[in-house]
């Protein structure tokens, strides 16, 4: 009786290593990564992590939550998966990075009235500006924006914002001048019927980073991130995920996949 039940525990703990539900963090709409429609979600990032998660035999659970607190949410455990996470050593030891999905460029998009003569972020550190910029709150973009954020004087240029939805909001409504935007979603955007897309523009890039998957390292084992990366690697050699990109370029605006390169826990830190 003994050993029947070793046999079991140890047959059940191999099953778990192949049974899982993959909770991400998701925001309302941010085409093309994150499309809402209903009850269901669709996009890039949706589709790539469903593929993904099939191939090492889990399901994946899209949990309605602005960014901040998805990042809440990492560290309390009631989250798996992040997308677009830039990686940086003080999240290395929440996350393990699977990817990367993109390369992300984030410029500033707004009229160029209200940012005139304004060509680099040195310039508006050391100028200021007419204008305000929303951006998103808890995102990284990069060392100079940090440096600009953490100067009580130029505080004041920017509103601090929970969800990308409520970003464009505020721009369109006139609420603010700018914003901080990824330049692939920008394109995304500014087709839309109801955005006047003539009176804003991509003026300067800000920030530019690979972006990853990132899964809990609390939440997933070692021997799961380690399949989640072969995954991705195998996934990207065979052309699967280029697939998926294809379905979401644009006539006038085309993105790639960038080369593998994930960051688990035992691996140093990207180029």
């Amino acid at each position: 009786m003994k050993y029947s039940m070793l046999w079991l525990i140890l047959l059940l703990s191999s099953f778990s290593a192949y049974s899982c539900n993959l909770r991400m963090g998701i925001e309302t709409s941010f085409p093309p990564y994150i499309v809402q429609q209903g009850d269901s979600w669709r996009g890039l990032n949706v589709e790539l992590l469903q593929l993904l998660a099939q191939d090492i035999g889990c399901g994946v659970e899209f949990i309605h939550s602005p960014w901040l607190r998805s990042l809440k949410l990492i560290e309390q455990g009631e989250l798996d998966v992040l997308s677009h996470l830039t990686y940086n050593t003080e999240r290395s030891a929440q996350f393990a990075f699977i990817g990367p999905h993109q390369l992300e460029s984030i410029y500033l998009v707004g009229s160029a009235a209200a940012f005139e003569g304004l060509t680099d972020m040195r310039q508006l550190k050391r100028q200021g500006s007419k204008g305000i910029i929303a951006l998103l709150n808890g995102a990284y973009y990069g060392d100079e924006l940090e440096s600009i954020l953490n100067d009580a004087n130029n505080r004041s240029l920017f509103v601090f914002i929970r969800g990308n939805e409520d970003k464009l909001a505020l721009l369109l409504n006139g609420r603010v001048h700018g914003l901080l935007e990824d330049i692939t979603a920008f394109h995304y955007w500014k087709q839309a019927a109801t955005v006047p897309a003539e009176q804003y523009l991509p003026l300067f890039k800000v920030y530019e980073s690979l972006v990853y998957f990132g899964f809990n390292r609390k939440t997933l084992s070692v021997e799961q991130l380690q399949q989640l990366s072969a995954a991705w690697n195998k996934r990207y050699q065979d052309g699967s995920l280029q697939a998926i990109v294809a379905r979401y370029q644009l006539e006038h605006y085309q993105f790639s996949l960038p080369v593998p390169g994930s960051v688990l826990p035992e691996t140093a830190a990207p180029d």
